[in-house]
């Protein structure tokens, strides 16, 4: 689902609008949601506890249509990785509820977090054995907990940093992003050498 969204100035300033994908389009009428924390029973001093690995068991067990949702939750935690996104806390990821199952919300506060050095950790943890590195190698050894192969994952990922780099100059100007700023995230946020070491020799290019 790729919600309706637009640029704009207001104010001196560049502003983001994007429909809120809570809301029925036309009618203001909300959808119940609840966050990752909330599913996961944490509270907001324990939500350092929260881990993906326990998300998909609830995935597997309360989840509409768990096998896809598996695939696309570590889908989204490789991107984070491949993006610099360290703030994948456990209230940036939403389920919608009907009243008896949950199903996956799309993806939101999605933020690249520039960083001058390379290590970095997510803020949840990845598999069961607790790894939070910034790292895809980690992320594949987890591959089984989401009903994926250790190819099935390398395709998803391998997929996504082809969509990264073959979009990543008009993302750049849809963004009216400067030569700067292009410079801040390329190679530091977004494909940080650091995310690459055991998966590839060498971080791709931008």
């Amino acid at each position: 689902m790729t919600p309706q969204r637009s640029a704009s100035h207001a104010l001196g300033k560049d502003v983001l609008l994007v429909d809120r994908f809570d809301r029925t389009p036309g009618t203001g009428l909300r959808h119940a949601i609840v966050s990752a924390l909330t599913i996961l029973e944490l509270d907001e001093m324990l939500g350092r506890y929260a881990s993906y690995a326990d998300l998909a068991q609830i995935v597997r067990e309360r989840f509409t249509r768990p096998r896809p949702t598996l695939h696309e939750l570590f889908a989204r935690i490789t991107f984070n990785v491949l993006v610099g996104n360290t703030d994948d806390h456990a209230r940036n990821h939403a389920a919608f509820w009907d009243g008896r199952m949950l199903s996956l919300a799309p993806a939101y506060d999605i933020c690249p977090q520039g960083r001058a050095g390379g290590e970095a950790t997510q803020a949840m943890q990845i598999g069961p054995e607790g790894f939070n590195r910034s790292q895809l190698d980690g992320r594949i050894r987890a591959a089984p907990t989401y009903h994926l192969s250790l190819e099935e994952a390398r395709a998803i990922v391998d997929h996504q940093i082809d969509v990264i780099r073959n979009t990543w100059r008009e993302v750049c100007e849809q963004a009216s992003m400067t030569q700067a700023e292009r410079r801040l995230f390329a190679g530091r946020a977004v494909f940080n050498p650091y995310a690459f070491y055991g998966y590839l020799p060498a971080a791709p290019q931008l």
